[in-house]
């Protein structure tokens, strides 16, 4: 049994789909699963003569196998509790924010050359003016 962190997941059920009008399907199938492979053959249809993919040579496992292999990926595994797309966003997310922040807002910092900042060590170090 599934463990709930809060009430507001016992509402957001995911709808199944267990037949397409009278075609019953050998093994029910999620919305987004079906997005995912949707998705995927699209880009394996537009992305077809390009090297990776232009090595498989067996069509039923050009438009079939890889873009059920991705829907597999994507619906069954987790990183760090997170699945795929939500993991791939934050990675991004974290290298396009900002890394010093003070309270949510970026800090900027003035910039100093270094080449400046030992000159004037040495100056104060050897009593020197430039």
């Amino acid at each position: 049994m599934k463990k709930l962190k809060s009430y507001t997941r016992i509402w957001s059920v995911e709808k199944i789909i267990y037949a397409i009008n009278d075609f019953r399907l050998p093994f029910p199938v999620t919305f987004n699963q079906m997005t995912w492979f949707v998705l995927s053959l699209l880009v394996v249809m537009l992305l077809g003569n390009l090297p990776p993919l232009s090595l498989i040579d067996g069509a039923l496992l050009k438009y079939v196998g890889v873009p059920l292999l991705l829907t597999w990926f994507m619906s069954k595994k987790s990183f760090d509790g997170k699945k795929p797309y939500g993991f791939l966003k934050s990675v991004v997310t974290y290298y396009f924010r900002p890394k010093m922040t003070y309270a949510g807002k970026a800090v900027k910092l003035q910039k100093q050359t270094f080449d400046n900042s030992i000159t004037s060590v040495r100056s104060e170090v050897h009593g020197l003016s430039d």
